[in-house]
């Protein structure tokens, strides 16, 4: 496989065991890509067990040049004229440590970032909002805060990795069809919320054996990116899939060779989830160890003082409305006179679902999330 090839694979199989290992009861998305780009960033500087453990956990080990493969990925997807795709990762570093012009200069290089200077050891609370201010600054006010609780005297390298996607629909979701539809939630509860409606022609799969839906929705008239919402065919059915997920179900679910296109009749809830999550413990629990502790952390190639990471931070915002991931007043309609078809299929997502965003071109997963309540 190319260089390209290889951080594609690294990535859509991080996608999969990190989907397995997520825990919570809130909805969450997440960036995969986002989180491995950092995590490339730290690899630069690792050397000896650290660099050993970070490269078996991330599946860099197959990688000849990791560092130009992600360079000329990030490049790929981010340059397009039909959606907006920023990916950032950012090390903040307490100043008392003394950072490498090499690392700065190489790190500017391959991902276009530039470590931070902050003051953790005697002001940790300036510290989180000089954090605050350059998120804002960096991503035009998107992420507007993170937890203050991940940042204390004794921090010494805080990672953070934002994502954000603003796209269209190929397809958009016509605003007069949204209705106020019930939800029922993976309790049996009921709730109501807003449920967007489409009819038209998507690629589409039915799973009896694993009782579960897949529906393809792409972004843009190129359809270069796009959404696969996984359905259960029951309420409760959102943790069956979790247990089951790997890289090669992931793969197999989302292939679109093995779907169908059908006139479907497509229901899908109106959301917005500002997702802010460590993923320190995941990794620690996929065998990356050392580069969080302060006795064995090998990070020399930023600092020859004894640097280790504090946390790993993801923030992604993805937004679903009727023009796509956020909002949007020029999407185009493509339904035309299809309306007057009776749809062969109906594609409901009333009850808790996942979703993956895709590039079609490198096949690279950049968005995995889990809709559990509006």
């Amino acid at each position: 496989m190319s260089t390209l090839e290889d951080v594609v694979a690294a990535n859509n199989y991080f996608t999969a065991e990190l989907a397995e290992k997520m825990s919570s009861d809130e909805n969450i998305v997440m960036s995969p890509l986002s989180m491995l780009t950092a995590l490339a960033l730290v690899c630069l500087a690792a050397k000896g067990r650290t660099e050993n453990q970070m490269k078996k956990v991330l599946h860099f080990e197959s990688c000849s040049d990791i560092h130009s493969g992600f360079k000329e990925l990030l490049s790929t997807i981010t340059e397009s004229e039909e959606y907006i795709l920023n990916i950032d990762s950012t090390l903040f570093v307490e100043e008392t440590f003394q950072i490498s012009e090499e690392f700065i200069n190489v790190s500017k290089i391959y991902y276009n970032s530039k470590p931070e200077i902050v003051d953790f050891k005697s002001n940790p609370r300036g510290a989180w909002e000089y954090i605050v201010n350059y998120l804002k600054g960096k991503t035009e006010g998107t992420f507007q805060t993170f937890p203050d609780n991940s940042i204390n005297n004794d921090t010494k390298l805080i990672v953070i990795n934002t994502a954000y996607l603003s796209a269209n629909w190929t397809q958009s979701f016509p605003w007069v069809k949204t209705e106020n539809e019930s939800f029922t939630l993976s309790t049996n509860e009921t709730v109501y919320t807003q449920l967007m409606c489409v009819e038209g022609s998507f690629n589409i799969r039915e799973i009896k054996d694993e009782m579960l839906s897949i529906i393809e929705l792409p972004y843009g008239k190129n359809k270069n990116l796009r959404m696969y919402v996984i359905l259960p065919d029951t309420y409760d059915g959102i943790e069956k899939i979790k247990q089951n997920i790997s890289y090669e179900q992931l793969e197999d679910w989302t292939n679109p060779d093995k779907m169908k296109n059908l006139f479907t009749e497509v229901y899908l809830p109106y959301f917005k989830i500002d997702s802010s999550y460590s993923i320190k413990n995941v990794l620690r629990q996929m065998g990356m160890t050392d580069v969080f502790s302060g006795t064995k952390s090998n990070l020399s190639e930023i600092s020859q003082d004894n640097l280790h990471i504090s946390d790993i931070i993801n923030l992604v915002t993805m937004e679903a409305d009727e023009d796509g991931t956020e909002e949007s007043t020029n999407a185009e309609d493509h339904l035309g006179f299809l309306a007057l078809r009776l749809p062969q299929i109906s594609f409901k997502a009333n009850h808790p679902f996942i979703f993956t965003i895709r590039d079609m071109l490198s096949k690279c997963v950049l968005f995995y999330g889990l809709f559990q309540k509006p």
